[in-house]
């Protein structure tokens, strides 16, 4: 193994512990030393790697976000609709509610201390904006793949939602029972076939 090498997996083994120390203690709770401790290494080798904390925390973001990123394109991908690739990532985003709620948690948690800090809150936007240029990229692909045009531009509809996506985390987190798992997949259908129709036509398109 080379240097390089070496040191990458030392990286990957200590993003692997923050994930479980932060998901098990919360950013606040979470310390370097736990996280040093839970990879087998000392702090002198999570300091080599990361600044701090905070720092550890936000690569961790990156990784966890190009990973979600990357499952949620290939669930919408995977469909031959523009209701069908609404649905798609939708019931992907449900799973992952499911799957890994303490990182969404985490996510909501770093969002609240980030925005009260001036000197952090631009590390963490960029972060959010990261989702934002999938998103609209998705939207764009849809837009070219099925002829369509939008009634507002595909920036502005992926904010609207990757709001609704969290939002409906928030509501599942708190209260599984009032959420459906469709209900995302049918208010997004309905959102597309609202803001879409098919191109040079000027009517709304059915989804």
């Amino acid at each position: 193994m080379t240097r390089e090498q070496s040191r990458a997996q030392t990286r990957e083994r200590l993003l692997d512990a923050a994930r479980a120390v932060f998901a098990r203690s919360g950013f606040h709770g979470a310390s370097v030393e736990e996280i040093a401790s839970e990879a087998g290494f000392s702090t002198g080798a999570l300091y080599s790697n990361f600044e701090g904390k905070e720092d550890l925390f936000l690569v961790l973001m990156d990784r966890e976000i190009e990973e979600h990123a990357r499952e949620i394109a290939r669930a919408v991908k995977e469909q031959a609709t523009i209701s069908g690739r609404a649905a798609g990532g939708a019931r992907r985003w449900m799973k992952m509610i499911e799957r890994e709620p303490q990182t969404l948690l985490l996510f909501m948690e770093f969002w609240a201390y980030g925005v009260r800090d001036a000197a952090i809150r631009p590390k963490v936007a960029e972060r959010f904006a990261h989702t934002r240029r999938v998103l609209t990229s998705l939207i764009a692909d849809g837009v070219r793949d099925f002829d369509l045009e939008l009634a507002i531009p595909a920036e502005q509809l992926a904010v609207a939602i990757d709001a609704l996506a969290d939002g409906i985390a928030r509501q599942k987190l708190a209260d599984p029972q009032a959420v459906p798992d469709e209900l995302m997949g049918r208010v997004l259908a309905a959102l597309l076939s609202a803001v879409t129709r098919p191109a040079g036509t000027g009517t709304r398109s059915e989804p």
